[in-house]
């Protein structure tokens, strides 16, 4: 005995069929969609500038490495005027050999540098304190 198809059954089948040709499913080639149209005319928006980063242990670059320090020997230690891209880190590693030193730095020249030590000025003159054996 064969089995009655249900009207839900065929109902589904219609549409499976249906999607199936909707898709290419017959050997038909897609419909191509041509590209969205591009207004030539407006320039996008520029992207907002990015701020410096402000680190006071960074890598120096190959050209501030290759940079002779501005650095005078006292009696006192040591005399270094900010260069152009100059961080207490970098300072710290020309004369301590040693980034991580950037806080005795700091600590000798708070009158100078002020209360960020993120923000050193060009030309500033900082007193290095000698380095610890």
């Amino acid at each position: 005995m064969r089995a009655k198809r249900s009207p839900v059954y065929s109902g589904v089948f219609a549409v499976l069929m249906l999607g199936v040709t909707a898709c290419g499913g017959t050997g038909a080639s897609p419909t191509p969609t041509p590209p969205p149209a591009q207004n030539s005319g407006a320039a996008p928006a520029p992207s907002p500038a990015r701020p410096a980063l402000a680190s006071p242990i960074a890598s120096p670059s190959p050209a501030l490495a290759a940079a002779t320090p501005t650095a005078t020997t006292e009696a006192a230690g040591d005399t270094y005027e900010v260069q152009s891209g100059d961080t207490l880190g970098t300072i710290s590693q020309q004369f301590y050999g040693d980034p991580t030193q950037w806080r005795r730095i700091y600590d000798a020249n708070k009158d100078a540098i002020g209360s960020d030590p993120d923000k050193l000025k060009l030309g500033t003159k900082l007193t290095i304190p000698p380095k610890q054996s």
